[in-house]
């Protein structure tokens, strides 16, 4: 009786080890089948942004400043608010204008053509930078640089032709500052130590305009009170102890 009880216990535990590795195979289909079913990710969720926007044709394209890639705009979202403060700009058609949106990307056909692009949907329009570029990642120099005026004691500056663009260099060969102020040519001394910077008493031509006067005298009272220096890339902050009072780009040397 023992030989057929251990046959009958043999040939169970066979059956079992069988069952085992049937599971164990169905187990490895159903994984590779959930892989190969699984759904391609989701598109990416709300996110800031900021690149330089261009309108032509009905058609907006969008250049991201950190990663260089060009996405069309799609025509829903905040997209009608972006395209209107585009217009209020005052740029020529189809210039690029900085601008900062909070927004996802999606894949959509592509206008006129078969298939599908990746195209940025503006969620929230959130402002413009009028005569700002991306910028270079690369950290100019604070010296023997010409940095143009972006913004004044948090305000945005305006221009409506490029040679009256208030602009500050620093020539580290002759120790003296100078620049334009919108109407009047200035200049005066510097000193600079580590992240520290105080500028003289500049001296400024004598010429009267029609307006920007009180921007110029703004920016001669602001530059006269910095104490303090950040660059960050290709952008200049110039502040009054932790007051950010001027904010400026590197650009090509002023004629």
């Amino acid at each position: 009786m023992r030989g057929p009880g251990i046959t009958r216990v043999f040939v169970l535990s066979l059956l079992g080890a069988a069952l085992a590795m049937s599971a164990c195979k169905k187990g490895k289909d159903s994984s590779n089948a959930a892989v190969e079913k699984r759904e391609p990710p989701p598109p990416s969720g709300t996110m800031s942004l900021q690149g330089m926007y261009s309108y032509m044709a009905d058609a907006g394209t969008f250049v991201d400043c950190a990663t260089g890639e060009r996405w069309p705009v799609a025509q829903e979202g905040d997209n009608a608010t972006l395209e209107r403060a585009y217009g209020e700009a005052k740029i020529a058609p189809g210039a690029p204008l900085l601008v900062t949106v909070e927004g996802g990307l999606d894949s959509r056909p592509k206008v006129d053509r078969r298939g599908k692009e990746t195209t940025l949907i503006v969620q929230r329009f959130v402002r413009t930078w009028p005569r700002e570029t991306c910028g270079s990642m690369q950290k100019a120099a604070l010296e023997n640089t010409t940095w143009a005026l972006l913004e004044l004691n948090g305000k945005t500056i305006t221009v409506e032709v490029n040679d009256k663009a208030p602009y500050l260099e620093l020539n580290s060969k002759k120790a003296s500052a100078y620049g334009f102020g919108g109407c009047n040519r200035f200049f005066g001394s510097y000193e600079t130590s580590g992240q520290s910077l105080t500028l003289g008493a500049l001296g400024a031509t004598r010429m009267a305009c029609p307006e920007g006067m009180d921007q110029e005298q703004e920016l001669f009272t602001a530059l006269g009170t910095v104490t303090r220096y950040e660059i960050h890339g290709s952008k200049l902050m110039l502040f009054a102890d932790k007051k950010l009072v001027a904010r400026f780009e590197a650009r090509a040397p002023a004629e």
